[in-house]
């Protein structure tokens, strides 16, 4: 008996507003899981161009809103997480949304995402481009990114989403999420360009829109064995669409993810993994040792998509201990509540570890404010004081940027940049001062610290510098305090491999408020 092929729907929308294309994902994935429609392969096109929100970030640490409302660009949120898109009126969205037994998956993990891709892979090579899947969920070419997928769920279902980056307004995407450039240079387009491509830069031309289309449906219909029969949304579908257009159209959907906190008992740090930025931001009673409120935000995947929420309401009202909040974390992962391909609740512990040491640093009089610029590696706030910390690094990126000092370790103390100012206390405070001219330079001086027996440091590096490389600092084994730097950094810019081969052109402002404070604290 011939094995009958499997028929799906091909849903070819017209271009949509965000939140029209938003409100009919919902749609979909929801009356899929609910056993009232089928199973569909859907391309999606955005008009006007938009940019548009994970389902776990917040609104405004990743848009520029008022550049997006003066130009005319949309903004939404996605039902998927990861991080912010662009997307104008030239790119493609492609989408599977199917019953879970097809794949005989439970929650997608990283298998079924490369599963999922392979199609748009050889879509690709029909197109003329050789190309790869790249976990967790990518799609590059020669290791630049031409798509980026996500995927969420609801009853029985799941959607498996992604885009194909057809042509790609660098300018308008860069101004758009948030990346405060003042003056965009020609050096962070080809900075961007390094790592994300699109079907015109890799073949000279845009293909055809209807010819991009027959690539991704044959190929879809070759990998997964099935036959894509054109279709329309259903009458059920239509009504549903229309019912919840309006949720997908208001500022209580846009601003899903909010910020609750305004008091300055906040304390904030994040953990950057290879799967994905955790932000964990807590407001509290450091008298009572109470949660207050918590928002836990990032650019992961997770499944199911209220399990962050969920989180949080357990935390919350939680007594502020270290081992209770270990605890509720670690069930909660064990437990199969919450799902992130890759990551495990050692992932989540890390910010909340370096919220509690931001904690600690109160008891040595530290306004909670400036505990929030302080992070710590290789010891507590408490241990490195005992430590007495003889070191103090001074990154390059703070003198003059036409100084002839710029990419020395010397400094003629001109008083006319922040690196003077900071070098001058900490000699007054003992310390020797050391510039930091390169990346690799670091890990040197860290080195040769160790070697020398030295204990400890004092740093002033940007908080992200921090958070990507806070595993480098932990294997280093030397004890540290990393004080956040002010002004516009190179990872704000998009410059941070620049910064790396120490030829970061831009100057940063150190907190010499900050770095007084602490080493008030830390010499009484």
């Amino acid at each position: 008996m011939v094995k009958k092929i499997p028929e799906w729907r091909l849903l070819d929308s017209p271009p949509l507003t965000a939140a029209e294309n938003m409100a009919l994902d919902e749609t979909i994935v929801e009356l899929r899981g609910e056993n009232k429609t089928e199973n569909t392969i859907h391309f999606i096109q955005f008009s006007p161009r938009c940019v548009l929100l994970g389902y776990h970030q917040l609104l405004e640490e990743e848009i520029r809103v008022d550049y997006c409302l003066s130009n005319g660009i949309d903004i939404n949120r996605r039902i998927t997480g990861g991080g912010g898109l662009f997307f104008d009126e030239s790119q493609l969205g492609w989408e599977i949304i199917c019953h879970r037994d097809f794949f005989e998956s439970g929650i997608p993990n990283l298998k079924l995402f490369k599963i999922l891709c392979e199609p748009v892979v050889t879509a690709l090579r029909d197109l003329g481009l050789e190309s790869r899947f790249r976990p967790r969920n990518d799609i590059e070419i020669n290791g630049r990114k031409i798509s980026g997928t996500g995927g969420t769920e609801s009853g029985d279902a799941f959607l498996f989403q992604g885009t194909m980056l057809t042509d790609f307004d660098v300018d308008t995407m860069l101004r758009a999420l948030r990346i405060p450039i003042e003056k965009l240079k020609a050096k962070e387009i080809d900075s961007v360009k390094e790592r994300v491509t699109c079907l015109k830069w890799e073949l000279g031309y845009t293909p055809p829109i209807d010819t991009i289309k027959k690539a991704v449906a044959n190929a879809f219909e070759k990998h997964l064995g099935i036959r894509l029969i054109p279709g329309n949304l259903t009458s059920e579908e239509k009504a549903l669409f229309k019912k919840k257009l309006k949720y997908f159209r208001s500022s209580d959907w846009i601003n899903k993810v909010h910020n609750p906190f305004r008091r300055k008992d906040v304390l904030r740090a994040g953990y950057k993994s290879e799967y994905g930025m955790v932000r964990f931001t807590m407001s509290v009673d450091l008298m009572a040792k109470r949660i207050r409120e918590i928002l836990i935000t990032g650019d992961f995947i997770s499944f199911p998509s209220k399990a962050l929420y969920n989180l949080e309401a357990l935390l919350r009202g939680e007594r502020f201990d270290k081992d209770n909040i270990h605890s509720i974390i670690q069930k909660y992962f064990e437990d199969g509540l919450i799902v992130i391909d890759g990551m495990i609740f050692d992932d989540f512990i890390k910010p909340v570890d370096q919220i509690f040491e931001k904690a600690a640093i109160t008891q040595f009089g530290i306004p909670i404010e400036y505990c929030n610029h302080i992070s710590v590696t290789n010891g507590s706030f408490a241990t490195i004081m005992k430590k007495r910390p003889s070191v103090l690094f001074l990154p390059y990126c703070s003198k003059l940027s036409d100084c002839k000092f710029r990419h020395k370790k010397g400094c003629n103390v001109c008083g006319q940049c922040s690196y003077g100012d900071a070098l001058s206390i900490g000699i007054e405070a003992g310390l020797k001062p050391i510039c930091i001219n390169n990346y690799e330079d670091l890990w040197a001086e860290l080195k040769k610290m160790k070697r020398k027996g030295e204990k400890a440091f004092i740093g002033c590096c940007c908080e992200p510098f921090f958070i990507k490389h806070h595993d480098d600092f932990t294997h280093s084994g030397v004890s540290g305090l990393l004080l956040d730097i002010d002004n516009t950094t190179c990872y704000d810019l998009d410059q941070a491999q620049d910064a790396y081969a120490g030829t970061f052109s831009s100057q940063t402002s150190l907190n010499l408020d900050l770095l007084k404070s602490v080493l008030s604290a830390t010499l009484n």
